[in-house]
């Protein structure tokens, strides 16, 4: 299958009413409306993803020009607690709003889509990205064990949310969890 991945601007953003489609999606795969505490990036983009220089937002175009996929970056900005994990806006990045719909899944667009994610976050000099999912997202904890991101932490909360990174280049993060290896063997 022939597609191509953009960098969102305000032009597009209209073109392929990109937000519609996130919702659209965050309905289908999560069952949910608009909730202002968890989607307020989406009605937000150029706040989010456009405007910020270490952030970014890319779209699927497929070969007819529909928008099939969205996956964003942006500088972390929670503030979850995870055992042995400092991350911060300066070295950590974040993924959300990673879709594909449904009719095209399993024609490697989110891998590319993650390529263009990763290669962003190194030339932004990102030691790390984070991300979150959730245990019953379909295909997701798999597609990232097996693009090497690695559980931190498996909070086995009601929405079986699952806290991801995949390290980029050295940090403390690398460090910290060297040591926690080392403590498990040990035990």
């Amino acid at each position: 299958m022939n597609f191509k991945i953009l960098e969102l601007n305000e032009n597009l953003l209209e073109k392929y009413d990109v937000k519609k489609f996130v919702f659209k999606m965050i309905k289908d795969s999560y069952g949910l409306d608009y909730v202002p505490e968890y989607h307020y990036d989406v009605v937000n983009m150029d706040e989010y993803y456009i405007n910020p220089k270490r952030s970014n937002f890319f779209i699927a175009i497929s070969e007819d020009d529909k928008l099939i996929g969205t996956a964003a970056v942006r500088a972390y900005d929670k503030n979850y607690i995870i055992p042995d994990r400092t991350y911060n806006q300066q070295s950590t990045a974040s993924i959300y709003r990673l879709f594909v719909d449904s009719e095209y899944r399993h024609n490697k667009i989110a891998s590319n889509m993650l390529k263009s994610i990763e290669n962003f976050c190194k030339k932004e000099d990102y030691n790390e990205i984070y991300l979150h999912t959730q245990r019953d997202s379909y295909g997701a904890l798999p597609f990232w064990l097996n693009r090497d991101y690695d559980i931190v932490q498996d909070t086995h909360d009601e929405m079986g949310t699952i806290h991801m990174e995949k390290v980029l280049k050295n940090s403390n993060i690398l460090k910290n969890k060297s040591e926690s290896i080392e403590k498990i063997e040990i035990l």
